[in-house]
């Protein structure tokens, strides 16, 4: 199965926008020369047409009841098949990192609107192993038969769905394993002190391109850059700065249920970078801007 991972350091940009005697840019901060934390892994992996995927039948039985019953509920059939893809590789990426199976995960996915009595199919993603949360933080997002997927270490503590432990099926191991997106080796203690959620999103270009965008979606200073722009470059640049507020509010957790996206500013947001590249993959020529946020998050 094809992924690309290891986004090289010039595969991070807080990048000029489209047009290369425009001086404007979208600028964003850098944690390391990549513009994430050391550590963090990113897979793009194509599951449209041609996809190199099981088939649907064999990636539906590596979920479990929760996921399989939102899928049977999405009644559009290719909605349907990309929710089951970007599902089982994101359990595909927790497996290789923490060395075990991923049909062996219990989505306990958390949604800010529904709160703890809600269903655990849909929100920040989280799995369950042995009855103990899973230390990473994930993401996803899918866009145009690809799904963006990002991985972060983070601790074990206590939380509502059970102690938090390794699970025999990594308990020898008891590191995160992998490659960051420099392409290095990920080797890190999953009991590290520090705690951080992860967001990322995938955007095509051609849907923001629509009458009445600026005023639902971008701030009062973001519709300014956007004014400044030379016509031909606004759409990428409102594409990117939508993948940045998605990428940011599921970084928080919160989604766009305590603000609506013209109260997200990111255009100056040291959380958020964009990702012109996923290892050898450019996204540009498939129509596609993504965005990487890291952020610190409360217990």
């Amino acid at each position: 199965m094809k992924h690309f991972s290891g986004t090289s350091a010039s595969g991070a940009s807080s990048g000029p926008l489209p047009g290369a005697s425009d001086p404007a840019r979208l600028p964003a901060g850098a944690a390391d020369s990549s513009g994430l934390p050391p550590g963090t892994v990113l897979r793009l992996q194509r599951t449209g047409p041609g996809a190199d995927l099981p088939s649907t039948t064999a990636m539906l039985r590596v979920l479990d009841d929760a996921e399989r019953a939102r899928a049977a509920r999405t009644v559009d059939a290719t909605q349907s098949a990309s929710f089951i893809a970007g599902r089982y590789l994101l359990r595909v990426l927790a497996a290789d990192l923490l060395g075990t199976r991923a049909d062996l995960f219990v989505s306990c996915f958390e949604c800010p609107v529904c709160g703890p009595a809600g269903v655990t199919d849909h929100g920040r993603p989280a799995y369950l192993l042995d009855g103990g949360r899973v230390p990473l933080a994930l993401s996803l997002s899918r866009a145009e038969g690809f799904v963006l997927l990002g991985a972060l270490g983070a601790p074990e503590s206590q939380g509502r769905h059970g102690s938090h432990r390794r699970s025999r099926s990594h308990k020898s191991r008891g590191s995160l394993r992998g490659r960051d997106v420099n392409g290095s080796p990920v080797s890190h203690d999953v009991q590290s002190p520090s705690r951080a959620g992860i967001g990322v999103d995938l955007t095509a270009v051609a849907p923001v391109e629509f009458k009445g965008f600026d005023d639902v979606a971008l701030t009062p200073g973001e519709r300014q850059m956007i004014d400044g722009l030379p016509a031909g470059d606004r759409r990428v640049a409102r594409a990117r700065l939508w993948a940045r507020k998605e990428a940011l509010v599921k970084a928080l957790g919160t989604g766009f249920s305590d603000r609506g996206p013209d109260a997200v500013e990111v255009l100056s947001d040291h959380r958020v970078t964009d990702r012109p590249s996923v290892g050898d993959e450019s996204l540009e020529p498939l129509g596609l801007v993504a965005a990487v946020a890291v952020v610190a998050v409360s217990p």
